[in-house]
């Protein structure tokens, strides 16, 4: 794959899950005791943070993944696909003696490519803490976390915040502690789900300003294809999705993710950042998997779907 010359002064970090999907699509979901053959089946590397870089480094950004990956078959395959997709992989770690993580994902065609993942995860196979991930980054870079790995990535995600690096936290539907992680993260955003989990029924503007406890700059709870809320203390809004013929939802939310930090590296208004963020999510949708070389930040800003682009 020939990739875009390096865009931006300031680079993108990410530290997460590296883990092989198995993305299988079927007319419908099997039922209980139910039996299903398809030969409709893909298979490539996924993550939110993974994803997310991937897509950033096709469009040109200078991106850093650290994750760890088993030194089984699979863990190889996985660190030789998201090295062609031009992540620096300086700081991932291959853990000896272990599987590398396989996720399950189940879309059923006819419902507009939404899908059930199952993550089948190594307990061994966890990134650790890498002074030299943190010592390369600078003021101005920007820092995505997942939480998923909190003893690794919380210390990172401080000295990163404490040096100026802007932090960016998907928590995916994990529940965190809002007083330990809020001090550290600049822009917190999250599936309607876990914010749910984390603060219970709730009207979603009111949970935009909630979580936006300092230093948090941002909130933004994504809906899917419903849209996103975002905002602040000062300040809530609503973005609308936009409308595409899906055909594979899994992994959307990480192109959000990524284009909300397009954004960012072009200094755009945070209302802007949201609106590509959920354009770059959209059309996402409609490829098969998150990694296929047309999907950049280009062809977003090249689609009909944005006007101030």
């Amino acid at each position: 794959m020939k990739l875009p010359k390096t865009l931006f002064n300031h680079c993108v970090f990410a530290t997460g899950l590296l883990v092989y999907d198995h993305v299988l699509f079927l007319d419908s979901y099997p039922a209980l005791n139910e039996k299903r053959v398809t030969s409709d089946v893909y298979r490539f590397f996924g993550g939110p943070a993974s994803n997310a870089t991937a897509f950033l480094s096709r469009s040109g950004v200078e991106t850093y993944l650290l994750a760890a990956c088993g030194d089984d078959d699979v863990g190889m395959k996985v660190l030789e696909e998201i090295k062609e997709q031009g992540v620096n992989t300086t700081y991932l770690q291959v853990k000896e003696g272990t599987q590398n993580p396989v996720a399950y994902i189940l879309i059923e065609k006819a419902n507009h490519g939404k899908r059930t993942a199952i993550l089948a995860d190594d307990k061994n196979c966890i990134p650790v803490y890498d002074a030299h991930f943190v010592n390369a980054m600078k003021a101005g870079d920007i820092l995505l976390v997942e939480g998923r790995y909190e003893e690794t990535e919380f210390p990172i995600c401080k000295e990163a915040h404490k040096k100026g690096v802007l932090t960016v936290l998907d928590p995916g539907s994990r529940v965190l502690n809002l007083e330990k992680w809020s001090p550290v993260i600049d822009f917190w955003l999250a599936p309607k789900e876990g914010v749910i989990k984390t603060l219970g029924t709730i009207d979603l503007f009111s949970a935009c300003q909630f979580l936006s406890k300092p230093s948090v700059k941002l909130a933004a709870v994504t809906l899917g294809a419903g849209g996103v809320v975002y905002g602040n203390r000062k300040k809530t809004a609503f973005q609308p999705a936009f409308h595409v013929q899906a055909v594979d939802s899994n992994g959307s939310g990480d192109i959000f993710h990524a284009g909300f930090i397009w954004g960012l590296l072009n200094d755009w208004e945070y209302a802007a950042c949201i609106e590509f963020g959920a354009a770059a999510g959209a059309l996402s949708a409609t490829f098969i998997g998150t990694h296929s070389p047309e999907l950049t930040a280009h062809m977003v800003e090249n689609s009909s779907l944005l006007k101030h682009v």
